[in-house]
């Protein structure tokens, strides 16, 4: 990602693994982008610690190559990325420590983990839980609640 910034993995390395706000942003900004790609037919994004940057003003870069096997479940297993990155950069490490994460972050980790592809959430759903917002929200587009977000 060069000059855009640090790849997660070289950010954790040289300055430890994300606490608070910025976790949340990182996993926030993620999980809306792949709702974004998702909602238009994108997936098999496969979100990971060397595709995922983090800016110089604390903005969220992703950079990623499409890619699923047959009979593969893309949608499911870009969920399952997205957990793990989240995992990795609370932690460091790959299979961490869950507890460091917030209740709804933790929730929304392990369900994205859950061994059967299908009964993994879908990547809106999971937005919406991280953004906490009113059943009105829950049937929002994932423009109009990033908008409220950054609103």
């Amino acid at each position: 990602m060069g000059d855009q910034g640090a790849t997660l993995a070289e950010f954790v390395r040289q300055e430890g693994p994300l606490r608070g706000q910025a976790l949340h942003r990182l996993a926030v900004s993620c999980v809306a982008a792949m709702a974004k790609l998702h909602a238009r037919g994108t997936a098999g994004i496969r979100p990971g610690k060397e595709s995922v940057a983090l800016g110089a003003r604390g903005q969220v870069l992703i950079g990623w190559q499409t890619s699923s096997a047959p009979g593969d479940l893309p949608e499911a297993e870009d969920i399952r990325a997205w957990a793990d990155l989240v995992v990795f950069a609370a932690t460091g490490a790959e299979d961490g420590d869950l507890r460091v994460l917030t209740p709804a972050l933790r929730i929304a980790v392990q369900q994205c983990r859950l061994p059967d592809p299908a009964a993994r959430p879908k990547s809106m759903d999971v937005l919406r839980v991280l953004l906490s917002r009113s059943m009105a929200a829950a049937v929002a587009s994932v423009d109009d609640l990033l908008s409220r977000q950054a609103g």
